[in-house]
């Protein structure tokens, strides 16, 4: 497989665009072509271990042998909490949430991490070299990434969350984690802020190459690439994988929602993605009217989706410009300097003809966990929570998948809220709240997290 950058610098091969995360023309990473997949060949009883591995193999190549994937992946997904890593919740009205939240930091972040960092290693050991990570979180990335890394013995981890913009659990599921492969920085900022000083230091190949970082956001094309596996998971798993679904993702910075359309590229019979935001609603407002324009971020119940700049984006419009890496780089030095992209009623019809798009506000948030608690016995995250309005709102309830983020134990304090009770959720984490809290409270400054790189390094 050969890879290309949206702004257009050369290809690469899979493990250049692994290890460097970001091109060095500030793009992102995209397969030239896209790979087909047959699902009438797969099997509705695949293991989730093989299907990810026929999934992924044609962006990796030759780069890694099928016995080596195989094992890779067996290993990566052992610690799940149940033997299929995917579950499924069907709901009164009909829809399904496909419950992504089975890994051991009980958010859809572990499906990519678990994966993502021993394949890191796999070329790490062949070359006997060490890696510095740098990773933006706006909650679950973070732990996500944290605890993975925690078991590579070739990879150290800079982390970078915004304060008071996550909850309690998001950050005690990073801080308390005790190793010096961990080096956790708190930003006085928005996810934006944090994300931007990682594309900064990226971007700056000099600083970068010198300390050997890469990333783990959604901007590093692998974390995206794994993600593509639970849509085709979720379609064969049922009656009759031959029906067009819909799938309803809570969407931040687009990179699970992209992955169901480099799914539907693929061959998967998805009619459509419906993009379902919080109040932080830049995507929500492109889709529709074509204009993609950032504002102040709002704090939310949904703080995973607190971002105004869903850095995904740059790779659907760079399809949706028919892969013109000159309108691209137009595009997105506009943004920069003036905080909007617009674009053709022909390039939006484009986009729309695989997305749509819902807002939810925290009212409606509340009401659909109290409604979902009350009417199915089930208890939802605030995330979940909007792709299920989201879902409803878009009057496409048959047949439809509603990607389940995290555990609701995640955001404790909303659930209960909105059903007005309390819960056992926290049974079993107690001890996470008793224990010693570890991180670096640190300015919005590129600088300062360039010190602490150079200071712990």
């Amino acid at each position: 497989m050969e890879y290309i950058s949206t702004r257009g610098s050369k290809v690469g091969s899979f493990q250049s665009v692994l290890m460097k995360g970001l091109a060095q023309d500030g793009g992102l990473f995209i397969p030239n072509e896209w790979p087909q997949i047959n699902t009438n060949e797969l099997g509705s009883d695949l293991s989730y271990e093989n299907l990810t591995a026929k999934i992924i193999q044609p962006f990796i190549g030759s780069e890694i042998n099928d016995d080596d994937l195989h094992s890779i992946i067996k290993n990566a997904y052992k610690d799940f909490s149940s033997p299929d890593p995917v579950t499924f919740k069907k709901l009164s009205r009909g829809e399904t949430v496909v419950e992504l939240f089975n890994g051991p930091t009980l958010a859809f972040k572990d499906f990519a991490m678990q994966l993502l960092i021993p394949i890191f290693d796999y070329f790490l050991d062949k070359e006997d070299k060490q890696m510095n990570l740098i990773v933006a979180t706006s909650g679950d990335t973070g732990s996500a990434a944290i605890h993975a890394v925690n078991k590579s013995k070739n990879l150290n981890i800079y982390c970078l969350y915004p304060k008071n913009r996550i909850s309690e659990f998001q950050r005690r599921q990073m801080s308390t984690v005790k190793s010096n492969k961990i080096n956790l920085c708190e930003i006085n900022g928005t996810f934006d802020d944090c994300q931007n000083i990682v594309k900064e230091i990226l971007a700056d190949n000099e600083f970068s190459g010198k300390y050997n970082i890469s990333a783990v956001n959604s901007i590093n094309w692998a974390r995206v690439m794994i993600q593509v596996v639970y849509y085709f998971f979720s379609a064969l798993r049922q009656d009759n994988c031959e029906s067009t679904y819909n799938f309803s993702v809570p969407t931040g910075n687009f990179g699970d929602v992209y992955a169901g359309y480099i799914a539907k590229k693929m061959g998967l019979n998805i009619n459509r993605l419906i993009v379902a935001t919080n109040e932080n609603d830049i995507l929500d407002r492109f889709f529709k009217t074509g204009q993609y324009m950032s504002r102040e971020v709002v704090k939310t119940s949904s703080p995973s989706m607190d971002i105004q700049v869903a850095s995904n984006f740059e790779r659907l419009l760079f399809d949706a410009l028919n892969r013109s890496s000159s309108k691209i780089n137009e595009k997105m030095n506009n943004f920069k300097i003036n905080g909007n992209i617009s674009v053709t009623s022909q390039n939006l019809e484009v986009c729309q003809s695989y997305f749509s798009s819902e807002k939810v506000d925290m009212k409606s948030v509340e009401k659909v966990i109290k409604d979902t608690y009350e009417t199915d016995g089930y208890l939802v995250d605030p995330h979940t929570a909007i792709g299920i309005h989201a879902s409803r709102q878009s009057q496409q309830i048959e047949n439809n998948f509603i990607l389940g983020t995290a555990h609701p134990v995640k955001f404790l304090d909303t659930v209960e809220d909105s059903i007005q009770s309390k819960t056992n959720l926290l049974n079993g984490y107690e001890k996470l709240f008793e224990a010693t809290e570890k991180f670096d409270s640190l300015n919005n400054s590129v600088d300062e997290v360039k010190l602490k790189i150079e200071s712990s390094s």
